[in-house]
């Protein structure tokens, strides 16, 4: 077994030394745990291991010290603790909890977005979407790692079916060549974006609309222009009204065994985008009013009644800055008892 120093840096780093400390055990022993913010300690669950100070670090005998911190990327931060204390690099590296989407990430060993990509890579079990993503021929696409996964399994249904796809901002095309190649021939991909310059992007299969999703004659006019839509992928301006004007003009408009997805929910916490958290204009307070609705036939308050999201909500996913709405037509649930 290996000799291992925890050291927690930054907001939430308790949590994630708790976590090091949960997985580490079975191949390692764990001689200090040491944060750049001596209270911290006393919110970890896990006391067992000593607390130490960074100044007792240079007098103690490790094989490995493990940053442990928040961002994905802890090159930074190794380095510059290793700096600080003036610390053989050899003997640090980084720790973070989380995995990427099914992957499992030895983050010991990344340093650089080239090591992640590697790591992700080399996991054997990437979906077309990933591989897409990684292979790098194609525009600059911007997306959270853990997106794909989501993605995968709800859009692998419409797969080489020709699916009407409309993805709400365009970035600069990536996404569009990705959905292009993920859905096969015949599929019609829509961008829709407020830049002009976005239509440079254009190219067989891809069409992109310019206007803003905040506009409702302006989506008004996309429904009459696209009567089909069985897949649309808000990611644009991610305000809460961009995406709640959106949701109530485009979600009727969805085929009956569409999906709608909506991401970046994380917005709905920043004040900047017009949310807070349990602020009630935010898109996820408003959202949760969609689980009243898809149980709304058992109601007997008037204020809560079956309404058209009723008859076509048939399951809500929310995952980490993501709703995934699948819809199908509904109807009240029946029960049945067989002897």
């Amino acid at each position: 077994m290996s000799d291992v120093i925890l050291v927690g840096i930054g907001v939430d780093c308790a949590s994630i030394v708790d976590q090091a400390m949960s997985e580490l055990r079975s191949t390692s022993r764990i001689i200090a745990v040491i944060f750049d913010c001596d209270e911290r300690y006393n919110e970890i669950s896990d006391k067992s291991c000593p607390q130490k100070r960074i100044e007792d670090i240079p007098g103690l005998m490790y094989d490995k010290l493990l940053v442990c911190c928040k961002s994905c990327i802890v090159e930074e931060s190794v380095k510059l603790f290793c700096e600080e204390y003036k610390l053989p690099r050899s003997k640090c590296g980084g720790y973070i909890t989380s995995k990427i989407g099914p992957h499992r990430i030895n983050w010991d060993q990344v340093q650089t977005k080239e090591d992640l990509v590697e790591q992700i890579c080399s996991s054997g079990s990437l979906n077309d979407l990933e591989r897409f993503f990684y292979g790098g021929h194609h525009r600059p696409v911007s997306k959270w790692l853990h997106y794909f996964e989501v993605y995968d399994r709800h859009f692998s249904k419409f797969r080489n079916k020709a699916p009407v796809v409309m993805e709400i901002g365009v970035f600069r095309g990536g996404s569009l060549q990705m959905w292009k190649d993920y859905f096969g021939t015949g599929a019609q991909i829509i961008g829709v974006d407020i830049d002009e310059n976005t239509k440079g992007f254009e190219e067989e299969q891809i069409c992109i609309e310019i206007g803003s999703q905040s506009d409702r004659n302006f989506l008004k006019q996309l429904k009459l222009k696209y009567p089909k839509v069985d897949i649309l992928i808000d990611d644009g301006g991610h305000t809460m009204n961009q995406q709640i004007t959106t949701f109530e003009e485009m979600f009727c408009h969805i085929s009956s065994d569409g999906v709608y997805l909506c991401e970046d929910l994380h917005t709905s916490y920043w004040k900047e985008y017009g949310g807070g958290y349990r602020c009630q204009d935010s898109y996820i307070e408003y959202s949760k009013n969609f689980i009243d609705y898809i149980h709304a036939w058992f109601s007997v308050d008037p204020q809560l009644q079956e309404n058209r999201y009723s008859r076509s909500m048939h399951s809500l996913h929310y995952y980490d800055s993501i709703l995934v709405i699948e819809k199908r037509r509904m109807g009240p649930a029946v029960d049945l008892m067989i002897e």
